[in-house]
């Protein structure tokens, strides 16, 4: 709208000049040129061009306000994005630790491990495996015992577990990587740091492993497993100076 009163100014004084000089023609054809542009100078011009200058100036203010609000409201976007992706990021962590698809009203509960010791978790399941399942299959257990033994796997390692008075064990299958950086040596009954080769686990010595009870075979099988009060992260060595 202001664009179009500016571009009516040049408009608006030439169709004044022309009226001015249709006068002055009719009046007396003496006048001098200058006198029909001091009539012009001293009219008087209509505020809202006066104004437009401030009103400009408002304009530009006031956009620059908004572009600032904007960006806030980006920046705090960016934010919220990144705090959407983080709680994502961790609730799917939570769900591979569990080990099995569950509903998210179900989630806290299962999140929460049931404790029970090695000798009665493979004692149920011998007495009756049917039972056994529907109390401890697909769920999140903290199993407590002495260690029996270790196996060594590509990329996880397994800890049997005791059972006092049974033949059967708890195979617990644990993961490694860098938040477990470990070794097994099976002949020697120990567990290793990868970082400075010292024992961290030995066979008889008692070790509680976390994970979801997949049922039972020749041994009561423990998934997803990891040991609970040991960590073992792995040491880069740092990168020689350039």
């Amino acid at each position: 709208m202001i664009l179009n009163r500016i571009a009516l100014i040049p408009l608006s004084l030439f169709a004044l000049i022309g009226t001015v000089t249709a006068q002055e023609e009719e009046g007396s054809a003496t006048k001098s040129l200058g006198d029909l542009f001091n009539k012009v100078k001293d009219m008087k011009v209509p505020e809202s061009v006066t104004n437009l200058p401030s009103q400009i100036t408002e304009l530009k203010e006031s956009y620059l306000e908004t572009a600032k609000t904007v960006e806030e409201l980006r920046s705090e976007v960016e934010n919220l994005r990144r705090d959407v992706y983080a709680l994502s990021r961790e609730n799917e962590e939570l769900r591979k630790a569990v080990g099995v698809k569950i509903k998210d009203d179900n989630l806290a509960a299962l999140l929460k491990p049931t404790e029970i010791s090695a000798t009665d978790l493979v004692t149920r399941y011998a007495e009756d495996s049917a039972l056994a399942d529907e109390r401890y299959r697909d769920k999140y257990l903290k199993v407590v015992g002495l260690v029996a033994g270790f196996e060594a796997g590509t990329q996880s390692i397994e800890i049997l577990l005791r059972a006092d008075g049974q033949d059967s064990k708890v195979r617990c299958f644990v993961q490694t990587g860098a938040d477990l950086f470990v070794d097994v040596l099976p002949s020697q009954g120990r567990l290793i740091s990868r970082n400075d080769r010292r024992t961290l686990l030995t066979v008889g010595q008692p070790v509680a492993i976390i994970g979801t009870c997949r049922g039972a075979g020749l041994n009561v099988e423990i998934l997803n497993g990891r040991l609970d009060g040991i960590v073992e992260r792995e040491i880069k060595e740092p990168e020689p100076k350039k």
